[in-house]
This record gives structure tokens, C-alpha cells and sequence, in this order.
């Protein structure tokens, strides 16, 4: 029992560090452009380079855990990211902080893909679900922390880099946490002590395409709320860019909610009603001509979103006896795609169609999800008539 809470915390810790790094990028443009006398928006797109890594992290991480093994890999992206954060408290060149960026991106997509792997092969059935969504919880405490921490550092005078170093410093104790653990409850080994192979079917991959979508829209939002506010209501920019602060800080109380739901019920039930909040709460703030309504239901799709990410994970593996680390990677990567080029695709479509058609997709995209997790639920209720 030991052994599990020492392995779960390491999956905790790596989605804490991730957060460390991704939450306060938007407070540092600013800091990081001074510094290095570089433009706002060349330094902007190093957040590209993190988001990037992280994405490619994902997907090297489906075919490196099972050749390499968890623990060697867990050691090296964590102690590659303290490194990193050295480099960059140390450096002055600009383009190091975009190959340590990088590198950062790339060693916490490994690693989250990792933490998936850690809950899904220690803990089973409704538990496995509950540590899947405080996993986005602690993301989200991470949130809160670290943005402090950047906030002191910088009113005190000092580098931009101190908030860095600090989760480098997390970084390197998940590191030596890990060589003193045994994972052996992780490796993915049959009866004989073979590599069991990994099992695909309808559940599995509707969890990868359901976290796609998911992100997809929920991206969509964040990237083009504040400018579809402001045109809708001619109200100031900063005063429609309250939108995504409200969003994010729901999302941390209904982080820990949903915790505590998702421990009495089952995760399938949980992300039908999820989704089904999202897609209603969507549809009012897109077609609502009353401003006083958006900020309720802005705290209200941030409270029901909160645990989106993981959940999508609790439920794909769900449709599988043994989860292995291909299977969390697989939606891993799904969900990074989706947030990766959730902009991207949002930007075209809306050359095309216009801002408010664009708006007008998300409930639809959540919509879309809502037939698909009934589907599969149909699935699942079939399939379990079927080994009877």
C-alpha cells in the first residue's frame, strides 16, 4: 500500500510540474521580452515551443515506456526538466530558452502520459477514476501556486526565472523520489511474465476521439470568447478578457468537486452529465443577449469542465481489462492534438464562416460527443450481454 501512494504521488507530481510551467508562461512574456530586448510576440510563440513538446512527448511516449520502462524514464524527463530550468535562470540567449522550452514540453509530455500509466495500473474500478480527476485537480492547485510564487518574484525585483528554478526544484525531488521507488506494479506483464499486448476496441478509441473533440471546443472558447464578447456587447477588450479568468477560476473548484462526485459514481455517468452541462451552457453564452448572464454561466462552464481531461482517460481505459501505456498515450495524445490545433483549425473556419458560426460550432462539437458517449454506452451494455 505504501508502494501505491509513494507511485501515486509521483503521478501527481507530474502533472504539477507541467502546470508549473504552462499556467504562468502568460504573466512572463512580458518580463522574458525585457530581458532578452526581444518583440512581445517572438516571445509568445515560445509557448508554441511548449505546447509543441508536449504534444511530441505524448506520442513518443506510446512507443518509448514499454521498450525503456517507466522508472528510467520517469528519472530522466524529471531530471532533464531541472536541468532545463537551470538553463534557463542561467542564460542569455533567447534561443536557449526556446530549445529549454522545448525540452520542457517535451519531458512533460512524456510525463503525463506516465502518470496516466501509474493510476490506471495501481489503482482499478471506481478508485482508478477518483485519482484519474485529482489528477486534474492537483493541475489546477498548481495553477493557483506557481502564478503566486511568479508574482512575488517579480514585484520583488528578482529574475523570471525564479519561477522556473522553483519548479525545477519540484522537478528534481520527483526525480529522486523515483529512484527509491519500485514500479514494478506498472509494467505491463501477463500471467507468464510476458508484454501483454495492448487492447483496442470501440471504448477505447471513443475516449481519444471524445477528449479530441473536447479539447477542440473547449480551445475554441478560451482562444475566441474574449473577442466574440467584446463585437456581441462593444464593450472594451480587457473587460471581455475577464471571461477567461472566470473560466479558470471555476475550474479549480470544480476540480475538487468533481473529485469527491467522481468517488460515488461511475465516470461514465459523470462525463454524460459533464458534457451534457457544457453543451447547454454553451449554447446560452453564444446566443444570450443579456451581458449580465455571461459571467454565471462562464463559472458554470469552467466548474463543469474542470476534470474534462482526465476523465476522458478514467472512461476510455474503462472499456479495457488491463490498461496499458499505449492506451493512455494514445488519448493522451488525442486531447494534445486537440488543443494544439484547436486555434489553428478555429482560425480558418472562422475567416470562412465568421466569428458567431464559429461560436455557434461548440455546443454543436459538444453535442457531437454527447451521441457518441451514448453509443459507446450502448456498447459497453451489449458487449456485457455478449460475456454472459
Amino acid at each position: 500500500m505504501k508502494n501505491k501512494i509513494t507511485l501515486t504521488a509521483l503521478s501527481f507530481l507530474a502533472n504539477f510540474i507541467m502546470a508549473g510551467f504552462a499556467t504562468q508562461f502568460g504573466m512572463l512574456i512580458e518580463p522574458i521580452a525585457t530581458k532578452f530586448a526581444a518583440n512581445v510576440n517572438e516571445v509568445a510563440s515560445i509557448f508554441s515551443l511548449l505546447n509543441g513538446g508536449a504534444l511530441a512527448g505524448t506520442i513518443a511516449a506510446f512507443f518509448l515506456i514499454e521498450k525503456i520502462g517507466i522508472k528510467r524514464m520517469t528519472m530522466g524527463c524529471y531530471s532533464l526538466i531541472a536541468v532545463a530550468a537551470v538553463i534557463l535562470h542561467l542564460t542569455t540567449s533567447l534561443t536557449v530558452v526556446m530549445m529549454a522550452m522545448t525540452v520542457v514540453g517535451f519531458c512533460g509530455g512524456v510525463g503525463l502520459c506516465i502518470a496516466g500509466t501509474i493510476v490506471v495500473s495501481v489503482w482499478k474500478d471506481k478508485i482508478q477514476s477518483t485519482m484519474l480527476v485529482v489528477q486534474d485537480a492537483t493541475f489546477n492547485i498548481a495553477g493557483v501556486i506557481f502564478p503566486l510564487i511568479t508574482t512575488y518574484a517579480l514585484t520583488q525585483g528578482l529574475s523570471w526565472s525564479y519561477s522556473y528554478l522553483a519548479v525545477g526544484m519540484v522537478a528534481i525531488a520527483t526525480a529522486i523520489i523515483a529512484v527509491f521507488t519500485n514500479f514494478k506494479a506498472c509494467e505491463s506483464t501477463g500471467v507468464n511474465g510476458e508484454k501483454e499486448h495492448s487492447e483496442w476496441n470501440f471504448g477505447i478509441i471513443s475516449g481519444g476521439i471524445g477528449l479530441f473533440l473536447g479539447m477542440l471546443a473547449l480551445y475554441t472558447f478560451l482562444t475566441w470568447a474574449p473577442i466574440f464578447v467584446k463585437d456581441k456587447f462593444s464593450i472594451p477588450f480587457e473587460d471581455a478578457g475577464s471571461i477567461i479568468t472566470q473560466y479558470w477560476s471555476a475550474a479549480l473548484v470544480g476540480a475538487l468537486v468533481s473529485t469527491v462526485i467522481v468517488s460515488r459514481m461511475k465516470i461514465q455517468h459523470f462525463l454524460l452529465i459533464v458534457i451534457s452541462f457544457a453543451m447547454v451552457i454553451t449554447a446560452l453564452i453564444v446566443t444570450t443577449d443579456k451581458m449580465s448572464w455571461l459571467s454565471y454561466l462562464t463559472y458554470g462552464y469552467g466548474f463543469v469542465c474542470a476534470a474534462l481531461y482526465n476523465a476522458f482517460i478514467a472512461y476510455g481505459v474503462s472499456f479495457v481489462r488491463n490498461a496499458s501505456s499505449k492506451n493512455v498515450s494514445y488519448i493522451l495524445v488525442s486531447g494534445s492534438a486537440g488543443a494544439m490545433f484547436s486555434p489553428a483549425i478555429s482560425s480558418v473556419f472562422e475567416r470562412m464562416v465568421g466569428l458567431q458560426t464559429v461560436m455557434y460550432a461548440i455546443p454543436v462539437i459538444y453535442a457531437a460527443i454527447l451521441v457518441m458517449l451514448l453509443l459507446c454506452q450502448r456498447y459497453q451494455v451489449r458487449q456485457a450481454v455478449l460475456c454472459r
